[in-house]
């Protein structure tokens, strides 16, 4: 998915200081890890290393990367932490892509970052503003701010909305099937009016190599984004691009006839959230995958689309900065519309 922006687009970047040694962690094995690494940064600004898991250095997937320039450096967290001190003592900054099922991971590079010297850490965010008690996701990496601020170690927090790759709606052609996740529930909450942040996944890389550039940012956190739309806004978007009418999801059906209506209710949502979250805690990691994903989309959903935390003014009073404000001649990323019509593009071949 990171990867699903245009190779050819220009990714210039404001170079405000000499070049910055960069190491990316991932833990190999999640499906959007490699995307992240490859897109990263593609400015000669840093010079990038990648840490991955040490079974994995010679994976397909690192051997890409290689191809491409970045260093492939294994390591082993069970191992004696002094190793990973000296891995980092050259990094200045270290910036975490680890998946959300394995944010405690993040602790020991925490620890050997901060007896490494390491000058900035950016832990994994990459979603949305949203203060405790929403969304768990975002709780557990709360947590892990906490665990920064704790050893002390400088770090900037960057969260960059919601990204263009989640809300792909179907059409009556089909051409946009291809891009439209089936882990997602695709129907309008509530009216469909409240706006929220958004991304191009491919864009997230060039924002964060100009965030870290700057001493503006370091122990702050940063609300990047390109766009502010509603789902409704969304909709029309696909409309727009590709001159037919959106398809819109059924609310499943209910007692002994089906409820047409094209909104799902937040007391729905909860009921979503509540029913998965159950059948989660007892089945363990023997769980239906689309229970994980309609409890955490539930929960996203909420914070997006029906609180409204997903935004500059609600970013603003949570304390972050905002990227457009700090960097107002920065060339913006791609459209929604431009990421529609390369949907379109591509499934018409």
């Amino acid at each position: 998915m990171w990867g699903s922006s245009d190779e050819s687009r220009p990714t210039t970047l404001f170079r405000t200081k000499p070049l910055q040694t960069v190491t990316v962690l991932v833990r190999s094995g999640q499906p959007s890890s490699v995307q992240y690494k490859i897109k990263f940064f593609s400015s000669d600004d840093h010079a990038v290393t990648s840490f991955t898991r040490q079974a994995s250095v010679d994976s397909q997937a690192n051997n890409t990367l290689k191809a491409k320039g970045v260093q492939i450096v294994g390591y082993d967290l069970d191992g004696p932490r002094q190793v990973l001190v000296e891995q980092l003592k050259s990094t200045e900054v270290l910036i975490s892509c680890i998946t959300w099922e394995h944010l405690e991971s993040q602790v020991p590079w925490i620890e050997a970052a901060k007896e490494a010297g390491v000058k900035r850490f950016v832990p994994s965010e990459w979603v949305g503003p949203a203060p405790r008690g929403i969304i768990d996701i975002k709780d557990k990496k709360l947590d892990i701010l906490g665990v920064i601020q704790r050893v002390g170690l400088p770090y900037t927090l960057i969260d960059v909305g919601c990204w263009f790759q989640v809300w792909v709606p179907k059409i009556p052609s089909g051409q946009s099937d291809h891009a439209h996740s089936i882990y997602i529930d695709h129907r309008i909450v509530g009216h469909g009016n409240q706006k929220f942040g958004l991304t191009d996944m491919g864009d997230i890389g060039k924002y964060v190599a100009q965030i870290i550039s700057d001493e503006r940012t370091l122990n702050r956190r940063v609300f990047a984004y390109t766009e502010v739309l509603s789902m409704n806004e969304i909709w029309d978007t696909m409309a727009t691009v590709s001159g037919e009418t959106p398809l819109k999801e059924f609310i499943a059906p209910v007692s002994d006839g089906v409820n047409f209506n094209q909104q799902v209710s937040e007391s729905e949502i909860k009921e979503i959230i509540q029913r998965c979250g159950k059948r989660w805690q007892e089945n363990g990691e023997k769980v239906d995958i689309m229970d994980v994903a309609n409890y955490n989309m539930g929960q996203y959903r909420i914070s997006w689309c029906i609180r409204g935390d997903n935004t500059p003014e609600y970013a603003d009073y949570l304390g972050y900065l905002d990227f457009w404000k700090l960097f107002p001649d920065f060339p913006k990323g791609r459209s929604l519309e431009a990421y529609y019509q390369q949907v379109l593009t591509e499934g018409s071949k």
